[in-house]
């Protein structure tokens, strides 16, 4: 008389990076010594869940099965970690004892974390777990996650294997969507508003260019005159994040687990400063988790006192800054995180600070003041769009700042701003992209400028010692200046204006 075998199947997700994988469970219960064995390269947070899982069960109602329990865990030859994988294990143990009855043909998937209790917890990722295309009949999520999922997907929030009241899935099986409402930013009244910058009009003007054709910036000036401030408040005057644009920057916090549904999306604002460590920047690779490059994806990464940064972490900055991509290889497999970030850097012309004061107090020597901007390197700079100095704050400006101004420059850089998005969007929508800093060429019937302009254009690049990347950003930056005051053409007024910006300092 042969062994009696009794197996189920049931799917999970995984999430790698930002990409969601399918793997497949299937539990085997034969005759035997009582046993739990879970295989399929699996760490020990997976392989711990056997106690879980049996006292979850036996508290919840159900009968922990006797017998060997084999479970599998496929494709056996990736490596899985965490605890996602309790709740549906332990729904494939209850279909392979027939304590549940799955009609045959039909999918089911599941994750979760189970408590000793019987209780179904949330995990990080359940979104990028639920971005696979694959259909199931059933779908069951953790109900603490449910309003973190987005994904038009049917399934149904559990909170305790006690949901499971009737062996026939369909009795108790009630599903909803996954499509939650997502509440955008329509208030700027925690971010300080730039009409506190006093004397500084070339750096406000730097500030709205770059916002409006998302350019890259480098502040560099004397100490207190406000670069620090800048760079914090320039998210204050863009407009919020179109409903897509929150939507991936709530998946890439959601797969850290730092995504609150209860607080407003709001664009990201990160501040870093020069003792962080390239791990910070990029992200850990053996975990695949995301760093301040792409948690800045879609808003401001603010760089402080840039100068004083270790080279290598600035020779990190270089790829992102080109490609607006991260990678990172995990057992031989390679992963991408979008890093699609306005980036403002600030610091100090010299180790003293006082290079650009009028009155000669700079007390560097020329070899000092060369190897303190020296970590800038020239492949670094020639990814910047827009330099600019500054100077201290002297005389009538001083005073100004013991005034109470009427913090309205926000709002009305905000809307110039906003025209600008609009128009670059028209003149790139069957190219993929949104900004003319996006933009990698000079074309110059997408650019809209004449033969006067690119002839002046190409004499200033000649002159200033321009490299062929240096004389498109000429061009692109002379094409928001142009946006920003919505002219269809671009004029040498525009290139003018634009090289002042580009002038490396």
């Amino acid at each position: 008389m042969g062994r009696r075998v009794r197996l189920a199947k049931v799917y999970t997700g995984y999430a790698e990076g930002l990409d969601g994988k399918i793997y497949e469970i299937e539990t085997a219960i034969t005759p035997g010594i009582p046993y739990f064995d879970v295989i399929g390269m699996c760490d020990s947070s997976i392989r711990e869940s056997g106690g879980r899982i049996k006292a979850a069960l036996i508290t919840s109602g159900f009968d922990f099965p006797k017998g060997r329990i084999t479970v599998s865990i496929s494709p056996a030859y990736v490596k899985k970690t965490g605890s996602s994988f309790d709740l549906p294990i332990a729904i494939c143990i209850l279909l392979a004892s027939g304590q549940l009855i799955l009609e045959q043909g039909k999918k089911i998937y599941a994750e979760g974390e189970l408590s000793l209790n019987g209780k179904v917890k949330g995990t990080p990722g359940s979104s990028v777990r639920l971005n696979s295309e694959q259909s199931y009949d059933y779908c069951l999520i953790p109900e603490d996650e449910a309003p973190c999922i987005m994904t038009d997907r049917q399934f149904m929030p559990i909170s305790h294997l006690r949901n499971i009241s009737d062996p026939l899935i369909d009795v108790w099986y009630s599903p909803g969507t996954g499509a939650i409402d997502i509440k955008l930013q329509d208030d700027f009244d925690d971010i300080p508003d730039l009409s506190e910058i006093k004397g500084q009009p070339k750096a406000l003007r730097s500030v709205l260019i770059a916002a409006s054709g998302w350019h890259n910036l480098l502040l560099l000036g004397s100490p207190g005159s406000g670069k620090s401030s800048c760079g914090k408040m320039i998210s204050g005057i863009m407009p919020p994040m179109t409903l897509q644009e929150a939507r991936d920057v709530m998946l890439i916090n959601e797969s850290i687990g730092t995504y609150d549904n209860t607080t407003v999306p709001k664009r990201p604002s990160l501040y870093i400063h020069p003792g962080i460590t390239a791990t910070r920047l990029t992200g850990s690779s053996s975990k695949l988790i995301p760093g301040e490059f792409s948690l800045a994806h879609q808003g401001v990464l603010f760089a402080d006192e840039l100068c004083e940064y270790k080279s290598d972490i600035l020779d990190l900055m270089r790829i992102p800054l080109e490609e607006h991509k991260i990678r990172m290889v995990k057992d031989g497999i390679s992963h991408e995180f979008p890093a699609d970030f306005l980036f403002i850097g600030a610091g100090n012309p010299c180790r003293c600070g006082m290079l650009y004061e009028t009155d000669e107090v700079c007390t560097c020597t020329p070899a000092v003041r060369k190897r303190y901007l020296g970590k800038l390197s020239g492949p670094l700079l020639d990814r910047i769009d827009l330099y600019c100095e500054m100077r201290s704050i002297k005389g009538e400006d001083l005073r100004k700042i013991t005034q109470k101004e009427n913090k309205e420059l926000n709002r009305s850089m905000r809307e110039q701003v906003k025209c600008a998005w609009q128009i670059q969007e028209d003149r790139y929508k069957d190219m993929g992209i949104r900004f003319n800093g996006r933009y990698d060429g000079a074309d110059r019937d997408i650019l809209r400028a004449d033969q006067e302009t690119i002839d002046y254009a190409t004499d200033v690049a000649s002159k200033a010692g321009f490299s062929a990347r240096g004389f498109s950003k000429l061009m692109r930056v002379g094409r928001t200046i142009a946006d920003l005051d919505q002219r269809a053409d671009m004029t040498v007024q525009d290139i003018s204006e634009a090289a002042v910006y580009r002038r490396r300092i």
